[in-house]
């Protein structure tokens, strides 16, 4: 009996030593699984949050506009985390200068490490880019035989077709002031010249931009020029309209409005647009001094040139600004629009009437 229960102990010892074996490996087979899981699980956690530091720098990017931001490395740091984003140029320009088209967003957290990339296409839409030397400007001066006009018994009426000689110019522009070499920057002039005369005299109509205010100034005679005290910034796009009736040369008033609102009225007196014959010249960019002498270039870019013979209203002159530079003028303002430059890689005029710019200097540039 005895050696019975010895031969039992012996197995009931074995019994529990193996049993405990197994829950040793069964603990220590789950704690690894655990240990792997947790690991997996930390790895995908950091793998998520180092993917949305990666998104999110993208996001920073497209908020400060892809094109214009500097090219090289940006470090965003946070709490938990690190966002990296890399910009690189194309020589195909946006606002005149190099844009950044290729954008490399990294997220950092922990062991987890994500790379998003961006890549932008050609822009669709352009203007035109003037850096501000003599070289850069646009002859329009084709128009000229279309807005040649003359005093008929007291009223200003236009040559071809004899109409009352009413007209209206739209533009959008976006300045350089830094790079205007001279106290202001001509945006359109029709100048009534000789080579030998002073260009200045009888002159029809210049629009430019003060480089020390940003205001705009409208010159008729060198006597009579109206300042309109409001800033233009550099850093955004600004839709610019201006309107003139020639119902009485003496008593014309001609009315500026400034992204879709008045900005104020000047006096034409009875300045107006005269004969090729007598030298008229037409340019964008620059004004025409005695001898024919390019002078106080404009700086900046300058987009969806328009004239018209007639008075535009406040109605049309806002439909203008709150379409934006993409609306096409010769599509659905059409009446009465002598030409239309939208500067979209070509000097075309887009009014089918032929008025085509000639571009010289100037660059086409995306915005």
């Amino acid at each position: 009996m005895y050696s019975n229960k010895s031969q039992e102990g012996v197995f009931i010892g074995l019994f529990a030593l193996s049993t405990l074996i197994v829950i040793s490996l069964v603990v220590g087979f789950a704690s690894n699984r655990v240990t792997d899981l947790l690991s997996g699980q930390g790895q995908v956690t950091a793998g998520k949050q180092s993917y949305w530091l990666s998104f999110s720098g993208i996001e920073i990017a497209a908020i400060n506009r892809f094109a214009g931001i500097a090219a090289g490395t940006n470090t965003y740091s946070l709490n938990n985390g690190l966002i990296t984003v890399i910009g690189e140029t194309s020589a195909d320009p946006f606002n005149g200068a190099n844009r950044t088209n290729v954008i490399t967003s990294t997220g950092s957290i922990a062991d987890g490490v994500r790379k998003i990339k961006y890549t932008l296409g050609s822009s669709t839409e352009y203007a035109l880019f003037f850096d501000g030397g003599a070289g850069d400007f646009v002859d329009i001066g084709t128009i000229n035989s279309k807005m040649e006009m003359e005093v008929d018994e007291g009223v200003i009426t236009y040559v071809d077709g004899g109409a009352q000689a009413d007209f209206s110019i739209s533009f959008w522009i976006k300045p350089d002031y830094n790079n205007m070499n001279e106290d202001y920057g001509v945006i359109i002039a029709a100048n009534n010249c000789t080579d030998a005369g002073d260009c200045n005299n009888e002159r029809g109509i210049i629009i430019g931009l003060l480089k020390a205010s940003g205001f705009l100034r409208i010159w008729h005679p060198s006597s009579n020029e109206t300042d309109f005290a409001t800033a233009l910034s550099a850093d955004s796009w600004h839709h610019v309209a201006y309107t003139r009736s020639a119902a009485n040369p003496n008593l014309g008033v001609g009315t500026m409005y400034l992204n879709g609102a008045l900005l104020g009225t000047d006096n034409p007196d009875n300045s107006w647009f005269r004969s090729a014959a007598s030298g008229e010249t037409w340019f964008l960019g620059t004004e025409i001094d005695a001898g024919n002498t390019k002078s106080e270039n404009y700086a900046g870019c300058l987009d969806e040139v328009a004239i018209w013979r007639k008075a535009l209203d406040l109605a049309e002159i806002q439909t203008l600004y709150i379409q934006g530079q993409s609306f096409d003028i010769a599509t659905h303002m059409s009446t009465n629009l002598v030409a239309y430059w939208d500067f979209d890689n070509s000097g075309n005029d887009g009014s089918s009437n032929g008025f085509a710019s000639t571009v010289s200097g100037a660059i086409y540039t995306g915005y």
